[in-house]
């Protein structure tokens, strides 16, 4: 063999092993690679799967809340039905023809606020204010309470408040020409200030002060 024969020959098996390392190597690599994915798989799904009932118990506690939010906003939303029912009842039942002292209601409303009215007017007196004269005192009454019983309810509400205000300012009560836009109650006008002893606003106040109480009735509350 001559020397070119034996150098090609030790070439040659130089490479195969050089070629069998890398083969090697490359397999260990890959076998290698091939755990670290297995690895990172499993934790991958493991951090999926906690974190979908991470997100599962997430949704329950979110859908259970709103259903309690719902459901509370439901009763009261019913509670409030029946609260106003109740109220608009009442002022119904003050306002029908067969409810008898709501005639006598209006009178008491009418001399409170000309009592009122005059009390003002002695205040503003007595602390050296200018007190423009006041020559009418108007009522305007809904329409149907005019019609019913506006010029009883000023005469007898002009007679009791003598006493009280004294003749001069009683005899300028007067029923006004026209009506207020009100359903029960009534207004007292005098120049351009307005007292509104409208039905629905001392309701308003009553409900305020007597809404626990009915609620009590009601739904049983503490």
């Amino acid at each position: 063999m001559t020397g070119l024969e034996k150098i090609l020959e030790q070439i040659g098996t130089d490479a195969r092993a050089r070629a069998q390392t890398i083969l090697q190597e490359a397999e260990n690599d890959c076998t290698q690679m091939a755990h670290e994915y297995a690895a990172r798989s499993e934790q991958t799904r493991e951090r999926i799967e906690k974190e979908g009932e991470e997100t599962l118990k997430a949704l329950l506690l979110g859908a259970r809340a709103q259903c309690e939010k719902e459901h509370t906003e439901i009763l009261q939303s019913m509670r409030r039905s029946l609260l106003d029912e109740a109220f608009a009842r009442a002022k119904e039942e003050i306002c029908s023809n067969q409810y008898g002292k709501y005639r006598e209601l209006l009178i008491a409303l009418l001399v409170s606020a000309l009592m009122e009215q005059h009390r003002a007017e002695q205040q503003s007196i007595a602390f050296g204010d200018e007190v423009e004269p006041i020559e009418r005192i108007e009522v305007l009454f809904g329409e149907k309470d005019r019609e019913r019983f506006g010029t009883a309810v000023v005469d007898g509400a002009r007679r009791l408040a003598e006493r009280r205000v004294g003749k001069e300012k009683a005899a300028k009560l007067c029923l006004a020409a026209g009506c207020a836009p009100i359903d029960g109650g009534l207004v007292l006008r005098f120049g351009d200030v307005e007292l509104n002893c409208a039905l629905d606003v001392l309701m308003a106040d009553v409900r305020r002060e007597l809404e626990g109480q009915v609620a009590k009735i009601l739904f049983g509350d503490r």
